[in-house]
Order: C-alpha cells, then structure tokens, then sequence
C-alpha cells in the first residue's frame, strides 16, 4: 500500500509543479484584473486586460505540458486530466477576481 502511494506520489509531482506555478501566476493575474476594475481607469483596465489575456493564452499552451506529466497511461484520461486542471486555473482567475470585487464593495460602502 506504501508502495503503491509513494509511486503515485512520483508521478504525480511534474504535474503538481505545472500546476501550482501556474496557479500563483494566476492569481497574480486575478488580482491585477480586479484591482484595475475598482480604480475605473481605462489604461489600468487595458493593462490588466492585456495581462490576463497573456496569462491565459500561457495557461493554454500547458496542456501538453499537464498531459505528458499526467500520472495515467491511457491518451483518454491524460487529456481530460490536463483540461481538468486548465479548467481549475481557469475558476481560481474568477474566484480572484470576484473577491477582489466583492471586498472593495464591502470596504467602499
């Protein structure tokens, strides 16, 4: 049982790495989107917006990346494997992005 967790484990790890240092990188994004959409200014929101566009194009570009690292051997599971993770970068960008909106209305009135 040991065994087996720990080669899981194994190979589970590049793609953990894929996917936490994307994960920061999003919500680094996020929070430049949402903190651009508080202060109203159209070069902050452009800024922003050329930014998260950025981001998500990159994030896109991992999906081999997850799929190659991903911890099964059949194509089937590695692909959705690789957009379920895309898929959780993808709501971790909106969760950022509404929390830094839903904070600034709570502390503005």
């Amino acid at each position: 049982m040991q065994q087996a967790l720990g080669s899981l484990h194994d190979r589970l790890a590049p793609a953990e790495e894929i996917f936490f240092t994307w994960l920061m990188r999003v919500f680094a994004a996020g929070t430049l989107v949402g903190s651009a959409w508080i202060d109203d200014a159209p070069p902050l929101e452009l800024a922003a917006a050329i930014i998260a566009i950025y981001v998500a194009a990159r994030v896109v570009t991992q999906l081999g990346r997850l799929a190659a690292a991903a911890p099964f051997e059949s194509r089937p599971l590695r692909v959705i494997f690789a957009a379920g993770a895309l898929v959780l970068l993808g709501l971790s960008f909106l969760v950022v992005v509404t929390l830094v909106d839903h904070l600034t209305f709570s502390i503005s009135g």
